[in-house]
């Protein structure tokens, strides 16, 4: 991975952010005139880690992927091995995306991003150290969109297996395809996006790197061939998820999808709303969905302005803390995503140990999230005490008083409704 020169101070003990959702900020002894405490702290340090925060570290979609599979693939033993790595071209977001629905199965593996026609010596090096294992037919990479020149050079080291298509909406049927062989049935439901506008449709990512479910692509104003003939093979009892609001996929494109099923369109207004909507969504009937609404979860955060980055650290909703993807911008939270992890803070009755307990894993460094905000985030999702009086008080017998209260405590949230419906197929 690339050398960066950054400076990183791992801990809870250093919440150099201002606490902007307290109210209050952290002193530095040298703030210079005119400038925030935050403002310094930036400057001085990024957080590698807080208590409830952990940055996925790495410059570009490359980097991402291999800091994405060291961490949650140590490779040190069989059950630490994945089956097979994906390997995906950093030039086109739309084959990550797609590729992501062989994580779970055939693969239980990473994506990893390089060049669409040659591989990286820092990715050819991860695949060394995963070696993978092999899935049952001995696959051991799966090569998707690439160059066959890339089959090529890797065939010398490991049993490759290649998709294609040339246009995106056929490499996902494609995929689509060669995961109902791979399983041996094809998953009712589907994920409909757009191929044209990345922070709407990439949350879809963590979800099918979690479930059996498909991606496929339509456009502002048409369904492609390819993905009409993905759905066809539904036999018209699919379930099309449809993710996008219709300033990206228009009505008419909704109304042509009832020909093949069921249409249930999830969408916010903007980015930051549509991932909102898509974490918090459960379907009572199919067990689709997330459906997170309580408290007790990882979350994945990336900035939507470089949301492409964070397709290959979908991983971590397959394995480790299983966790859907949010969007923020760079400097602070806006307010949509404020409210939703206000619902979702842990709230505990006697002891902070009864949990649960929240994480969140940001995407990239300070220049795509900044130190202030993940303090502000830290603190945010930190578990505290039922009765509003923080980490103040609390005792074996449950006697929670006012001495001591942290004072940026949040209130009660108040619950979400929540379909609480199992899910097959993880």
């Amino acid at each position: 991975m690339k050398n960066t020169n950054r400076r990183y101070v791992i801990g809870s003990g250093l919440l150099a952010a201002s606490l902007l959702f307290a109210g209050c900020s952290a002193q530095y002894p040298s703030v210079e005139a005119g400038q925030t405490s935050g403002q310094k702290a930036e400057q001085a340090v990024s957080f590698a880690a807080t208590k409830n925060t952990t940055r996925i570290q790495g410059e570009d979609a490359e980097d991402l992927s291999i800091s994405t599979a060291q961490m949650i693939w140590p490779a040190t033993k069989a059950g630490t091995k994945p089956n097979v790595v994906l390997l995906a071209p950093k030039e086109s977001w739309q084959a990550q995306l797609v590729a992501l629905d062989l994580v779970h199965h055939p693969s239980d593996g990473p994506l990893l991003v390089t060049e669409k026609g040659k591989v990286s010596q820092e990715v050819m090096d991860e695949l060394m150290r995963l070696h993978p294992q092999g899935a049952s037919d001995g696959t051991q990479v799966i090569a998707i969109g690439m160059d066959a020149s890339v089959a090529e050079e890797l065939s010398g080291h490991f049993k490759v297996k290649e998709i294609r298509g040339e246009k995106p909406e056929e490499l996902a049927a494609a995929i689509d395809q060669y995961y109902a062989e791979a399983s041996g049935s094809l998953p009712a439901s589907v994920v409909v996006s757009t191929s044209e506008a990345p922070e709407y449709a990439v949350p879809a990512g963590n979800w099918i790197s979690h479930m059996p479910e498909p991606l496929l692509y339509v456009t502002k104003g048409s369904v492609p061939q390819a993905t009409a003939d993905s759905l066809k093979k539904r036999n018209g009892k699919a379930t099309i998820y449809l993710l996008g609001p219709e300033s990206v996929i228009d009505r008419s494109v909704e109304k042509e999808l009832q020909s093949y099923g069921k249409v249930v369109r999830i969408a916010g207004n903007d980015p930051v709303a549509n991932a909102i909507a898509f974490a918090a969504y459960k379907d009572p009937q199919t067990g689709f969905g997330w459906g997170i609404t309580t408290a007790g979860h990882g979350l994945v955060l990336a900035d939507a302005k470089n949301v492409k980055e964070a397709i290959p650290v979908a991983s971590f909703a397959h394995r480790g803390k299983h966790a859907p993807l949010l969007l923020t911008e760079r400097e602070q939270a806006p307010k949509p995503l404020v409210d939703y992890l206000t619902t979702l803070k842990p709230l505990y009755k006697e002891e902070p140990t009864e949990g649960p307990y929240n994480h969140l894993y940001i995407v990239g460094d300070q220049t795509r999230v900044s130190a202030e905000q993940q303090g502000d985030l830290d603190h945010l999702i930190e578990i505290e005490a039922q009765n509003g009086q923080g980490h103040g008080g609390h005792s074996s017998g449950g006697d929670q008083g006012s001495q001591g209260a942290h004072p940026a405590d949040h209130g009660t949230p108040a619950p979400l409704d929540n379909g609480s419906t199992d899910h097959s197929g993880h």
